[in-house]
């Protein structure tokens, strides 16, 4: 029921500002490829034409969970949201209480003062909203990566936010932004889990320096990293797609290995919609465009090793018969697929930041 309740509200409070085209999270049209893709390419643009790339991948201490309601409220009535639905959101949401159950044992009810709703349709808008003058702050200094006059400082999957500067100063300024205007809606950087990245040029000639001063938030410095996991996808300073290939390539051994330990009795039928379903969900391959091909051939390798495990094929069978008995498409045709979908969903996206990527 409350679900419905919001769809119904949802209408009415959404608003739209300028820093919310590098907020790609809980948007029609855009995904974590998308966002991520925008990174790697920024990133590139500037490495070509002989210039850093500082990067910080900022985590927040559980964001979601402490978004002040008051403060939101009133973020809402700057927005015109008719007075009549934020006292609405206010009761509902001050009145909530929750219980645990732990085995058979449940607890007394207590209130919950902060947070968003989990589950709640309209949480993601809220919480954009929450953030929405911190990414405007941070992109309003006019400092950091630019393609064209588009600012590109900063990018943000819901929480999942990254800053970016052509210059150690220049994210700096940036990360004492951020972290100012983090305070100021009550949400704290959680330091040991966020990364700095220092990407640089491809020409060696235009490398300043091997090593940088560490960078701060608040009081505590920033540990630099060689490669990270950003949206799921493993980022390395070299930009170099070889680390998330590893990843995709031990996600596909592990889910064959569970499928295979738990339905290896059942039908060919069966067996076919499990692996369609759990082992061609293949994440943001797309993006791949700089890797050793020995290690794509591994990949390729190993979709065809998961395939015969679990569909009961011999290890020398041939690899054209079975994919035309099972109707399974082979590894060129996934990838060919899911660089086609990325790339149109890339010149139909109406993002300001993704338009300006389109033109370079």
């Amino acid at each position: 029921m409350s679900k419905l309740f919001e769809c119904l509200l949802e209408k009415y409070i959404r608003s739209y500002d300028t820093p919310d085209d590098c907020q790609f999270g809980f948007k029609s049209g855009l995904s974590t490829s998308t966002c991520t893709n925008v990174l790697k390419q920024t990133v590139d643009y500037f490495t070509d034409r002989g210039s850093h790339v500082f990067a910080c991948f900022v985590d927040f201490s559980k964001a979601f969970d402490r978004v002040n309601y008051w403060k939101l409220f009133n973020k809402l009535l700057d927005d015109n949201v008719n007075c009549k639905i934020v006292r609405i959101l206010a009761a509902w949401y001050s009145t909530q209480t929750c219980s645990v159950k732990w085995g058979g044992a449940t607890s007394a009810r207590f209130r919950i003062g902060n947070g968003t709703r989990q589950g709640g349709v309209i949480s993601p808008y809220l919480f954009a909203r929450y953030i929405r003058e911190l990414l405007g702050s941070v992109r309003n200094t006019g400092i950091g990566c630019f393609v064209g006059d588009v600012c590109m400082n900063i990018l943000a999957y819901a929480d999942d936010i990254v800053v970016l500067a052509p210059s150690w100063h220049a994210l700096q300024t940036l990360l004492n932004v951020l972290h100012s205007q983090s305070i100021l809606i009550d949400m704290s950087c959680n330091v040991n889990k966020t990364v700095c990245m220092m990407f640089k040029p491809k020409r060696q000639s235009s490398i300043i320096r091997a090593q940088f001063p560490p960078l701060r938030i608040g009081d505590s410095c920033v540990q630099y990293v060689s490669n990270c996991k950003y949206l799921g996808h493993v980022i390395m300073d070299n930009l170099s797609d070889d680390g998330d290939i590893r990843r995709e390539i031990r996600c596909m051994f592990t889910r064959c290995n569970m499928l295979r330990r738990r339905f290896y009795n059942c039908s060919m039928s069966v067996k076919l919609v499990l692996f369609k379903s759990f082992c061609l969900c293949f994440y943001n391959i797309a993006l791949w465009n700089k890797f050793r091909i020995g290690l794509m051939n591994k990949f390729r390798s190993c979709y065809t090793k998961c395939a015969k495990m679990f569909l009961g094929f011999t290890k020398y069978y041939s690899v054209t018969n079975m994919l035309l008995l099972t109707g399974l498409p082979s590894f060129d045709t996934l990838m060919n697929n899911a660089r086609k979908s990325d790339a149109a969903r890339w010149s139909a996206s109406s993002n300001a930041l993704v338009k300006s990527l389109q033109v370079v």
